[in-house]
């Protein structure tokens, strides 16, 4: 059976010296997810900037939502080499409603907000056999009127995670609120936390198990999470062993960074091509 991955959160634009470029977490699972094997598939919200036909989404199914605009950010740097992010536009809210009965019942769930975009209650449309969270959107706000991003807490994490299977999340995502790590472990089944080139530890009924990151030649890590995210939860919807999807995952995320944005996203042959055994 070919299990269908349903992503569901923002595509958005990231400025680039180029230009703009396809970004978004929706869009980096998705890839990933594709080039998996998996049947494809993101609801999202974007505006009539947006290039629907846009080769990178080749073989995903996206069903778009109407909206004014479409979310675009810009990451600045200062001197001493510290982000500002900014959002410059922000697409419409993602609802229960937009989630059809064709897609409620898809095998693997993911819900990857960006920008607060994706109402807690979709998750009470799915009924799919594995729901993944990745909480980043829901941890931003904008700082008044001037679009630059600062952290908040994630108030709406208790209506989300006891309906979730797998919760993944970043060390950077918790800076402002580190001691929230350990609601979020009682609250959900499994949680794996992500440590970049340091690798990741998974919280299970009371245990933590650590795994190590796979060596790279880094030279973006933009959307590796979301690609270790899409991999680790295609391959534990396959297994159901935790140790067989964290290295599967560092696999994959290890092919992201080295390149830029979307363009190093791995097929299953590459990743088999690297991945050792456990």
């Amino acid at each position: 059976m070919t299990p269908t991955f349903l992503a569901i959160g923002h595509f958005c634009y990231d400025v680039s010296p180029s230009g703009y470029v396809l970004g978004g977490s929706a869009a980096y699972s998705t890839i990933t997810a594709r080039n998996l094997g998996c049947r494809a598939r993101a609801i999202t919200a974007v505006g009539s900037d947006f290039d629907p036909q846009n080769p990178t989404l080749d073989g995903v199914e996206v069903i778009y939502q109407e909206s004014s605009n479409t979310t675009i950010f810009e990451n600045r740097y200062g001197a001493d080499g510290g982000r500002e992010q900014l959002i410059l536009s922000l697409g419409s809210r993602l609802k229960p409603q937009v989630i059809a009965s064709d897609s409620r019942n898809a095998e693997i769930a993911y819900l990857c907000p960006i920008a607060d975009e994706v109402d807690p209650d979709c998750i009470h449309s799915l009924n799919s056999a594995l729901i993944g969270v990745t909480p980043q959107g829901w941890m931003r706000q904008l700082d008044g009127d001037s679009q630059v991003v600062r952290p908040k807490r994630w108030d709406s994490s208790p209506a989300i995670l006891p309906y979730a299977d797998v919760l993944i999340l970043s060390e950077e995502d918790l800076i402002a609120y580190p001691d929230e790590l350990e609601k979020y472990i009682e609250l959900t089944r499994i949680v794996v936390l992500t440590k970049g080139r340091y690798g990741a530890t998974l919280y299970e009924n009371g245990q933590a198990l650590d795994s190590q990151a796979y060596p790279a030649n880094e030279v973006d890590p933009t959307g590796a999470g979301d690609v270790f995210a899409a991999a680790f939860l295609t391959k534990y919807f396959e297994t159901r062993i935790p140790q067989e999807a964290l290295n599967f995952a560092h696999c994959a995320a290890s092919f992201a960074v080295e390149g830029k944005y979307t363009t190093n996203i791995p097929t299953l042959d590459a990743i088999h091509s690297r991945l050792k055994p456990i």
